[in-house]
């Protein structure tokens, strides 16, 4: 594969963090976070750079000095509206600038984000709003009806409404999203974005590393959704990692922000790193291929991270070949283990080398990176293409997952993970706290396995596992067997009931435009490729396969089929 070295596996001398070695020149090992919060950060590019660009939205860039004036104003109205420190205030907007601008807003305050996916509809919103305590909401106005039928069942005593386009009146919307942006609506009981940042700026709380930065929502694949409590030290701390890891610098990165800004990626790898490494950021308001592409080409993109489905969709897309998105070097890719032929399908299409990173909402985003210049082992046993090598301050075991006892190198057992990203519990959930996080270490529930120099391969989730006739299956080994068919684009393996082997291996797909693959030709790809009992005892062909607002594959809608 090109666009690297080779790794070769080495004899390493017994130490306790032998990984250091691949970390590119730009990071050591004792990375130091020289900050208070993440807010201190902020200020430092305002008292340094106000005129600087901030963020791209569509043709219109708003600059330092403007997002900081409107979240001083907007942090005026919450405080005059009886919000105050420690208070929690919902955010419930798409990626747009008001995003950025009402996070900060609650950090003047001394105020909490609570961070709510705008796909959620009134009982979920409503269960958040009830976990969180929150007594604000910042939403977009073509929300509001979802907000007031829950408003009197919750704790909120101030709504703010405001749509996309109030931070850049008079931008020019793409066609795309044309009929995602309706006029903007008249919101009783609730006060209108424009007004709210007519106020005259609040004067900051002071901050500190252990407050906390955001409440972020698991995506509840595994059950309830519950809040992480993400620390401002945590936040910085995985923030600089990214800056520094893929070296990125105020006037020569731009930051594409992919993943949705809920979600942890999004909140780290987009508006974190924005902040601590001041490169401007490219927001879209939701996610369309074809203009992420263009707007790569435009805004001349150096730095994007996003889950492999969106890689995939951007790569396969017709427009590609209308644009230049040279500019794209780095590109790291989580939520799920990447496939070789996959990545390899992507830089063939796009020159973009995908390089693994493994983390969750718990811990700030990254544990693990891929090194931009190394090409990840890939693991002999499963095949998985490594997800890389644990970042400065984070600390990895291996363990068996019914005893807890950790593993030797080379065994396949739970992920857990201790540091400065993990966060200190779940909001309000003790017992899911002390379940999850004991003596520090986070129990994942990811199988995985380590090399004896630190390159972590994620196998699965432990809850994912098929088990068919006694035989265990990783879906994901399937998956990446799958994915070496020229004709699949996307694909997803889970166990559904089955009478005589208790559950049985049904593999989803999408497959590229215009192909005409049935399901039988891809069983038989498979057959000729792996041990019949790992095979698909079925293939359903999707237009589209479902997935969360970051782009990760949900097995557990697949398996409800």
């Amino acid at each position: 594969m090109d666009g690297g070295m080779e790794y070769a596996p080495r004899h390493v001398d017994v130490a306790e963090t032998p990984w250091e070695c691949f970390y590119p020149s730009s990071v050591t090992s004792d990375l130091v976070v020289d900050h208070p919060s993440v807010l201190a950060a902020w200020e430092r590019q305002v008292r340094s750079r106000p005129e600087a660009a901030s963020v791209h939205y569509f043709d219109h860039t708003l600059s330092v000095g403007d997002i900081d004036a409107m979240a001083g104003a907007l942090a005026t109205t919450l405080t005059e509206n009886g919000i105050g420190h420690g208070e929690r205030i919902a955010v419930y907007l798409q990626n747009d600038p008001q995003w950025l601008i009402t996070l900060l807003a609650a950090w003047k305050l001394g105020a909490i984000p609570v961070a709510v996916n705008p796909m959620l509809r009134a009982a979920e919103l409503k269960q958040i709003l009830e976990d969180s305590g929150a007594t604000a909401i910042v939403c977009l106005d073509g929300l509001h009806g979802i907000v007031e039928e829950v408003r009197g069942e919750s704790g909120l005593r101030v709504v703010i409404t405001t749509h996309p386009l109030d931070a850049t009146p008079g931008a020019r919307i793409p066609r795309a999203f044309e009929r995602l942006m309706d006029p903007p609506r008249d919101c009783p009981d609730s006060i209108r974005w424009s007004r709210a940042v007519e106020a005259e700026p609040f004067i900051r709380a002071e901050g500190a590393q252990q407050d906390v930065a955001c409440l972020t929502y698991t995506s509840g694949t595994t059950g309830r959704s519950k809040g992480a409590i993400n620390t401002h030290s945590a936040v910085l701390h995985n923030a600089t990692v990214y800056s520094r890891w893929w070296d990125l610098t105020p006037t020569a990165d731009v930051a594409l922000v992919l993943a949705p800004l809920f979600h942890i990626t999004g909140l780290v790898a987009g508006l974190g790193v924005h902040i601590v490494s001041g490169a401007p950021i490219v927001l879209m308001h939701r996610f369309d291929a074809e203009e992420t592409l263009r707007a790569i080409d435009r805004h001349r993109a150096t730095f994007m991270t996003g889950a492999s489905t969106a890689f995939i969709a951007l790569s396969t897309h017709p427009a590609l070949d209308e644009v230049d998105v040279s500019s794209l070097v780095k590109t790291p890719s989580g939520g799920a283990a990447v496939a070789q032929s996959l990545v390899d399908r992507v830089q063939a299409a796009t020159g973009w080398v995908l390089r693994g990173a493994y983390g969750m909402t718990e811990t700030a985003s990254p544990t693990h990176l891929g090194p931009p210049d190394i090409d990840p082992p890939v693991d002999p046993d499963s095949g998985a293409l490594s997800v890389g090598v644990p970042v400065p301050g984070a600390r990895i075991r291996i363990v068996d997952p019914s005893t807890g006892a950790p593993l030797p190198p080379g065994e396949v057992g739970e992920i857990v993970v201790a540091g400065p990203m993990v966060i200190p519990g779940y909001w309000g959930l003790p017992r899911e706290t002390a379940q999850s996080i004991r003596d520090g270490w986070l129990h994942t529930g990811d199988i995985g396995k380590l090399t004896a120099d630190g390159w972590l391969f994620m196998i699965d989730r432990i809850k994912d596992l098929i088990n068919t006739g006694g035989y265990k299956v990783v879906p994901r080994d399937v998956e990446d067997v799958l994915y070496a068919h020229p004709e699949v684009r996307e694909a997803c393996v889970v166990g559904v009931p089955d009478a005589y082997r208790g559950e049985a291996v049904r593999a989803y797909v999408s497959l590229m435009p215009g192909s005409a693959v049935t399901p039988d030709a891809l069983r038989d790809f498979c057959r000729e490729r792996m041990a019949a009992y790992r095979c698909p005892r079925s293939v359903v062909v999707l237009d589209e396969l479902p997935k969360n607002a970051n782009g990760k594959l949900l097995r557990r809608e697949l398996r409800a089929r």
